[in-house]
């Protein structure tokens, strides 16, 4: 249990700030808000009216100045994360920040090399299904060795993403801002499941293109992995899907287990397969045993009903501590308690934007990629599409209002 109640600043107030804000108002008993900072004032100010932050700044340097914020959460675009980041642990601060760690690898280990000049201070990087039962109970089969020798694995992502959803804020699904598309922006949680199930990998291929979506990265990519442990894995990710939703299966050589998931649902469904009945039967009883089931939460008529009498109450209706981002907050702020290792540290969290890199740079250049991806690596720094070889590639043109470069947009368009 936490002894302290810390006081959270929040940096961007773009769509994923309501994440961070309602998990730490969910849990008053360690955390309350002090202060939010946005480019835009006026963003600033309706973040500040809607969940209670006592200030609101245009500079978040003046929200880092303060000696009563202990921990800031930094959601915004993935260009601005190394920068802040390193401000707020010079400044004191401990960090939660929004995935991937950064844009690029040469950012992630400078935000490393920071972290590492303050150990008293804890960084963590939200990779949120690290802490879902269903994520938990597949690395624990794994790690004991519950499924036998893991042969293969396959990840799938579904999204539905529109002109209107890329207009909305400039930049998104760009090189120099988000660092790609798909695989860098809907589909990094799943690579980080994927490291977190199977261990390093070694060698990837991939091919992707823009088939749809007016975007400067990629709108679909297909690749397959070697991993250290001999076991392969094959990847396929679209916005250009009919429906949303994500699943992760892995097979070994006693049974094969998966997860699946939806945007907007709280939880994770799983299930575990083997020849043998007795088998699946064992490891289906020992998985929900050892990490139960999240409660589902309210119908959806019970919620609208305690939305409204909070509504007549004055009060502002809270959602369940098991929604969303709040159990990762309170693993997060328990460990910033106490001696408890974060969620998912810096050198963790570079791994998933490592496996990405090198998929980009295999479909980018039409070869097989070894890991790790060195500091001599042409892509270690940012990704250059214009470099690549596969001149067919849709890629390679860039776009923006003026038919140019895409510029950089204000940190407060992070979602």
């Amino acid at each position: 249990m936490c002894a302290s109640v810390f006081g959270v600043g929040i940096i961007g107030a773009g769509v994923i700030l309501q994440n961070h804000a309602l998990a730490y108002r969910s849990l008053p008993e360690m955390a309350r808000l002090i202060a939010v900072a946005d480019i835009d004032p006026s963003r600033a100010a309706a973040a500040k009216r809607e969940h209670g932050f006592q200030h609101s700044f245009v500079d978040y340097r003046d929200l880092l100045n303060r000696k009563d914020i202990d921990v800031v959460s930094v959601c915004t675009p993935p260009h601005f994360h190394a920068p802040i980041v390193i401000d707020c642990l010079a400044a004191g601060k401990h960090v939660l920040c929004e995935k991937p760690i950064s844009r690029t690898l040469g950012e992630a280990d400078q935000t490393i090399k920071a972290a590492e000049l303050h150990p008293q201070l804890k960084l963590s990087i939200v990779y949120q299904y690290r802490t879902d039962p269903t994520h938990q109970r597949i690395r624990e089969m794994i790690r004991n060795e519950s499924l036998g020798r893991i042969l293969m694995a396959t990840l799938r992502v579904r999204a539905q993403r529109t002109r209107a959803y890329y207009a909305t804020a400039r930049g998104r699904g760009s090189w120099a801002i988000d660092g790609g598309g798909v695989l860098i922006n809907q589909a990094v949680h799943q690579l980080d499941s994927l490291i977190s199930f199977l261990g390093a990998p070694v060698e990837v291929s991939a091919v992707m293109n823009t088939f749809l979506q007016p975007t400067e990265g990629e709108d679909t990519l297909v690749g397959w992995v070697r991993f250290e442990n001999g076991a392969f894995a094959a990847i396929d990710c679209t916005v250009c899907a009919h429906e949303e939703w994500f699943a992760i299966e892995v097979l070994g050589e006693n049974a094969q287990v998966a997860v699946r998931g939806e945007p907007g649902v709280q939880y994770c469904t799983w299930k575990v397969q083997s020849k043998s009945s007795a088998v699946q039967r064992a490891l289906y009883s020992s998985g929900l045993r050892d990490h139960p089931d999240l409660p589902k939460g309210p119908k959806r008529s019970t919620e609208l009903a305690q939305k409204l009498v909070c509504k007549l109450r004055g009060r502002q209706w809270m959602r369940p501590r098991h929604w969303g981002h709040t159990p990762h907050v309170k693993r997060f702020l328990e460990s910033v308690a106490s001696s408890q290792p974060v969620p998912v540290g810096p050198r963790e969290a570079r791994k998933s934007l490592e496996l990405a890199v090198a998929l980009y740079a295999s479909a980018l250049n039409g070869e097989p990629v070894q890991l790790p991806i060195l500091s001599t690596h042409a892509f270690y720094d940012g990704i250059v599409p214009q470099t690549a070889s596969n001149e067919p590639n849709k890629l390679n043109v860039p776009v923006g209002e003026d038919g140019g470069r895409v510029t950089l947009a204000p940190y407060t368009n992070r979602t």
